[in-house]
């Protein structure tokens, strides 16, 4: 995530501030969740609890509560207040905050464990940039995603720079064997390299992208199949492969592409 302006915060919560994120394993991860710092405080009762997904507006969490205890929580009339953390890349020391809010209903989780229980909480003030920022750029993603996933962003270096790509150089997994390529587009959707057509497989199908030299670490790697192979003018030696990506991208390779598309 990235520092985002006063405007821009404003247009976030304008037009996403209803939508739910739902905290899945990958949401947690890019956005940096401390899982071990959320907690529910009703009065002097401190609920570790597990975010299950929140909006700017409201927030479902998951705790252990008996009956008698849960129906003591929603009758209290104390302040509420849902403790949050994160730690983001570019952050040195983790952020925390509290977001005042209030208990609006107790379901059951489990019939099996019957303690276990659904809390549906109000925020009773708009909560905290970094959350609205945080939300904010995911559902960001997901709409444009949605609006513009088979729209090709060309390599520039302009472009590259946006998304911290050092440069075109990248590598193409073809039935196992690594192979040396360059990005001509990418999109949500999938991507169009240029390779060298020696040691090309006759049918090439399923490959695995990695945005980087072949002798690098991975950092993204895109599995996908290739729809379509062409010639590139003026170069013999060339084919230009078309991919398709056969699984979601991760949400870290969707922020390279939403943000060369700029903030709109």
């Amino acid at each position: 995530m990235q520092n985002l302006t006063s405007q821009h915060l404003a247009r976030l919560y304008e037009e996403f501030a209803e939508t739910e994120v739902t905290f899945n394993a990958q949401v947690i991860l890019e956005s940096g969740l401390l899982t071990s710092e959320i907690r529910l405080t009703v009065g002097s009762r401190h609920l570790p609890c597990v975010l299950y997904a929140s909006s700017m507006k409201r927030a479902r969490v998951i705790m252990e509560v008996d009956q008698a205890e849960g129906d003591l929580l929603l009758r209290n009339t104390s302040a509420a207040s849902l403790h949050m953390g994160f730690r983001r890349k570019d952050d040195k020391a983790p952020v925390s905050f509290f977001v005042p809010c209030r208990i609006e209903s107790l379901s059951e989780y489990s019939s099996r464990r019957p303690q276990v229980r659904f809390a549906s909480v109000e925020y009773t003030q708009k909560p905290s940039d970094l959350l609205v920022e945080t939300l904010g750029s995911i559902l960001e993603i997901k709409s444009n995603e949605i609006r513009r996933r088979d729209q090709r962003i060309v390599m520039t270096p302009e472009v590259l720079k946006r998304i911290g790509l050092q440069s075109r150089e990248s590598c193409l997994a073809i039935e196992g064997t690594p192979l040396r390529c360059f990005l001509r587009d990418l999109s949500f959707g999938g991507a169009k390299v240029l390779l060298s057509t020696l040691g090309l497989p006759q049918s090439p199908g399923r490959v695995h992208l990695k945005l980087g030299r072949c002798e690098m670490p991975a950092e993204t790697v895109l599995d996908g199949s290739i729809v379509r192979v062409e010639d590139v003018e003026g170069h013999a030696d060339l084919m230009a492969l078309s991919i398709q990506y056969s699984s979601d991208p991760p949400i870290s390779y969707k922020q390279k592409i939403n943000s060369a598309f700029g903030r709109t």
